[in-house]
């Protein structure tokens, strides 16, 4: 197709181009000059020669030091450049050339920026032949690029910005202007953001003024191209989008063409008063004049306006379609009305009607696009143009879109030396055929041969130290271009090492039943999957990789062995295991009575008989919840008995075990902390063996085996036993007797600041009257119970669970009735929250030592100064490990005043559990640490006494 104009374009364009890039010696026969501009450099001198070694500072310097035939090489720095003039011209034979160049560390800008709020960026006047390539023009308010009286000038693959200042009413400059004296002016390949007026404008007399391969995103302001009485104004290819104003607007008496252009509107309607839009009217996208419609050629283009506007408007006659423009002007015979660019970057998408579809004939028609990519044919789209067939409308050539997304190797990682096989993952829509492939392993080693095949093998010999290995896919195609892979595969090579899984456990008191589990492993290779079996018969797990995280809920307290088959793409399988135990969580409080034989609290105002059973209430009593409470602490006193009996607790609705809680003789009162399990129905059972006793109980705190909002649990950390107050020695207090109404306050310094409550042994002896003691927290009021009930010259010790405050030092307070007497206090241990707490598994209780039988021991007392370990891991299943356990301690048949002190091994502590005068049995709840072995030690002070203990449960 061809076209004929009333100006000599082609002819003078050709010898332009022609000219562009040559070496032709100067008219005075010196050679071509290099000049070179670098105003980052510390070498640059303005008044220098302008070499490499010795760089001007400023654009200007060299403008002003130019001459026919030199090219000034611009270092892009990150500062931008001072505005330039440049006023000396070059010839056809030997132009002036202005080119980016790269930073010498190869980093930067990859565009020469020139910026100015003041002053017109780059002004070109009077000169001629004169190019500039990879120049960035900022007009800060100002004009980018001014030509006057120039010819013979190109402008290609930059940028020119001018950006909108004042107000809507504000006049505001073109980011490039041509004025009348201009000719020979080519905008090739640019790109203008913004504009503030009209992104170009040639004035009335101008000439041969070419704007190809341009892209507007978005026109604002005036609109994009404007050329007023221009002979010789050719718009070909370009690209532009308008948020207002029209893409091109020929007034007066031009010439020209508009060939391939995208003309796109703004989507909606413009705010035309608003500072980026000065037009007042719709606008069309394409406008030319009455005048100079006889001699403007328009067609191939695509012209969508937006909902502001209309698409043409031609000799005054606005046209909404390319079809009502064609039958209303017999121009735009090809014109399309659907751009369908793809989103706002302008770039086409596959199945564009812009594809294949353009006039390869049209004047200056590129034979390459914005970013100097050729054209090419896409085998998918039907060829609808001219020429070849198959040039795209607008900046932007639809490329093949054959892509490497990645490399994938087969292992990521292993053991060195380490094979691999490397893939390149293509995307393909064309078929495209003959494509060869290639990697490079990121190890030094030479990158593979290139072939047809899609992967490629390769042995890694050294192991990888700071970082990976990268793997990246050329692709070679059969036009000469090339694609990479988008994502660089990594490949690590590890030392030789054994697949070690390993399980981390943890509990907390917010989740008794449950346990935070962290499977992990070691590998060289990639673990590729993990099969689980969390040792409840019901739960496994499965899945891929090293590394998962849970909290996983068990059906029931207890200790329960969770393994982990581990296998790896090396084709390893392991297996480890690890105990967990879940159990109780503890919430204590204020003492509360819920039995009283002698006033009928809690059960009928009766003693217990031989044999009898008294049933106690528990849940939903004084604050203890109604549901969820699977077992509670609680003190228990006998008193009144009339025969030397035992008491045996446990819970309702279940077998009665055959251990005793508290053990007592005829008209004593003895007191003793339990715990003891709970019945489904919410009731625990007292159960008496011999004659009649009056019993009366004070709940200390309770066990449960669920979390809950409505109240604080927390799990056992025992220590080792601490005495913290001994009134015989002004341990913790004075060094004297309690008397009789009195309040002692004991501070407990080993307290963690998480700590609710402590449990402790109490012991009182030398009473000078029967009296009680209340051990209860240091804050709020005294309870209506009692923590040791005793008579005058006993000895009588207990186990007692004390609640803390939250706030301030940890702080307890016992207070005795009557009489005087002597107390001492041995601190076991804390209920608190911390991760390394323990929660409690209740076992049937089980006689797990009597000397008197030779039950888990030698049937003899234990002597004076002498010890007895006793196994208790292994019995009721109670696991390896176990932090402490919860036993029934008894002493009987005592030769000498004495003192029993349990402890899990070494030297003993200088504390005791129980205190026991010759002839007296007396029982104590006792929280015991465990040694690694799974012993405790009972040690006997004075005189031989035999021992007779109950596990009740433990702390894992």
């Amino acid at each position: 197709m061809s076209h004929t104009y009333p100006y000599a374009v082609a002819a003078a364009f050709a010898l332009l181009i022609g000219a562009v890039g040559t070496t032709a010696a100067r008219a005075d026969g010196a050679p071509a000059t290099d000049l070179y501009v670098d105003g980052a450099s510390q070498q640059c001198l303005d008044s220098g020669p302008g070499t490499a070694a010795e760089p001007f500072c400023t654009l200007q310097a060299a403008a002003d030091a130019v001459v026919q035939g030199d090219t000034v090489h611009v270092t892009a720095t990150t500062m931008p450049y001072q505005p330039f003039t440049i006023s000396r011209s070059g010839t056809a034979a030997q132009p002036i050339q202005f080119v980016y160049a790269p930073a010498p560390s190869g980093f930067g800008p990859t565009e020469v920026e020139v910026q100015s709020p003041t002053s017109t960026a780059i002004t070109v006047s009077g000169a001629q032949y004169v190019s500039f390539s990879g120049f960035d023009a900022y007009g800060l308010g100002q004009t980018a690029l001014s030509l006057t009286g120039a010819a013979h000038i190109s402008f290609d693959s930059g940028m020119l910005v001018s950006t909108h200042t004042g107000t809507a009413t504000t006049t505001q400059p073109n980011t490039v202007e041509i004025d009348g004296t201009s000719s020979a002016v080519t905008l090739s390949k640019d790109q203008v953001p913004q504009s503030s007026g009209w992104g170009v404008d040639a004035q009335p007399g101008a000439s041969d003024i070419v704007a190809t391969d341009d892209y507007f995103h978005p026109a604002q302001g005036l609109g994009g191209i404007h050329a007023d009485g221009v002979n010789g104004i050719v718009v070909t290819a370009d690209s532009i989008r308008t948020n207002c104003g029209s893409a091109v607007d020929i007034e007066g008496d031009s010439s020209g063409s508009i060939e391939n252009v995208v003309a796109q509107g703004a989507g909606s309607t413009p705010d035309t008063g608003s500072v980026l839009c000065a037009n007042e009217g719709p606008a069309a996208e394409i406008n030319v004049s009455t005048q100079a419609a006889p001699h403007v050629v328009s067609d191939y283009n695509a012209v969508q306006a937006g909902d502001y506007g209309v698409d043409y408007q031609w000799a005054g006659n606005p046209y909404t379609t390319s079809q009502a423009f064609n039958q209303g002007s017999t121009q735009g015979a090809h014109d399309l009305d659907t751009p369908s660019l793809d989103d706002a970057t302008g770039l086409l998408k596959e199945g564009s009607v812009l594809i294949d579809s353009g006039d390869a004939d049209a004047p200056d028609q590129p034979a390459t696009d914005l970013y100097n990519r050729p054209r090419t044919d896409d085998p998918l789209v039907a060829n609808n143009g001219t020429g070849d067939g198959y040039v795209d409308r607008g900046a932007f050539e639809f490329q093949n879109p054959f892509t490497l997304t990645e490399a994938t190797e087969t292992p990521v990682q292993g053991p060195g030396p380490l094979p691999v096989t490397a893939s390149a993952d293509v995307v393909n829509p064309w078929n495209t055929q003959g494509v060869l492939y290639s990697f490079s392993f990121g190890d030094g080693s030479p990158a593979s041969t290139p072939s047809a095949s899609t992967t490629a093998d390769h042995t890694y010999a050294a192991v990888t130290t700071s970082t990976p290995y990268y793997i990246n896919a050329t692709a070679q195609l059969p036009d000469g271009s090339t694609r990479h892979g988008q994502y660089n595969s990594v490949v690590t090579v590890n030392p030789q090492a054994p697949l070690v899984p390993v399980i981390d456990a943890a509990t907390a008191a917010d989740q008794p039943d449950s346990a935070m589990l962290t499977f992990s492993a070691t590998d060289p290779w990639t673990v590729t999957g993990s099969l689980v079996d969390f040792g409840d018969t019901s739960h496994t797990l499965q899945f891929a990789g090293s590394a998962q995280a849970l909290w996983h809920p068990f059906p029931a307290p207890g200790t329960y062995t969770v393994t982990d088959t581990v296998t790896d793409q090396g084709g390893n399988t392991v297996t480890v295991s690890k105990q967990v135990t879940v159990g109780l969580s503890f919430t204590g409080i204020i003492p509360q009575r819920v039995l009283d034989t002698r006033y009928g609290t809690g059960a009928p105002k009766a003693p217990v008989g031989p044999g009898g059973m008294v049933r106690v209430k528990i849940t939903g009593v004084d604050g203890i919840p109604s549901t969820g409470v699977s077992a509670v602490t609680m003190n228990v006193t006998d008193t009144h008995a009339t025969a030397s009996s035992w008491i045996t607790a446990y819970a309702d609705g279940t077998p009665r075990p055959n251990t005793s809680n508290l053990n007592f003789g005829a008209g004593q009162t003895n007191p003793n902390l339990i715990t003891v399990p709970v019945g489904s129905d919410g009731y625990a059972d007292l159960w008496n063996a011999n004659g009649k006793v009056d019993l009366f109980a004070d709940v200390q705190g309770y066990y449960t085996d669920y979390a809950s909002d409505t109240f604080t649990s927390d799990t056992f950390a025992p220590t080792t036993p601490t005495r913290v107050l001994d009134t015989r020695y002004g341990t913790g207090a004075p060094k004297a007797p309690v008397g009789p109404g009195s309040v002692t306050t004991v501070t407990l310094p080993a307290a963690s600041a998480q700590a609710d409550d402590v449990v402790l042994n109490i012991t009182e002896t030398g009473a000078t009257a029967g009296s009680w003691v209340t051990v209860y927290p240091g804050t709020g009021g005294m309870p209506n119970s009692s923590s040791l009930n005793f008579g005058p010259g006993q000895t009588t010790s207990n186990l007692v669970v004390v609640p803390l405050s939250s706030t301030g030092p940890k702080t307890i307070r016992i207070y005795n009735s009557a009489g005087r007497v002597n107390l001492f206090a041995d601190v076991q241990g804390y209920y608190d929250n911390l991760p390394q707490t323990s929660p409690y598994i209740p076992v049937t209780p089980t006689r797990v030592v009597d000397t008197r039988y030779g039950t888990g021991a030698p049937k003899a007392p234990i002597g004076p100064g002498g010890t007895l370990r006793i196994k208790v891991t292994g019995v009721q299943g109670v696991p390896q490990g176990t932090a402490a356990v919860l036993l029934n301690l008894t002493g009987t048949r005592a030769t000498a005043s004495t003192w029993l002190t349990a402890y899990a091994n070494g030297a003993t502590p200088s504390t005791s559990n129980i205190d026991l005068v010759p002839d007296q049995t007396r029982p104590v709840l006792a929280v015991v640490p465990v040694d690694p072995d799974g012993y405790i030690t009972i040690a006997n002070a004075r005189g031989t006494t035999d021992v007779f203990a109950d596990l009740e449960g433990y702390f894992g």
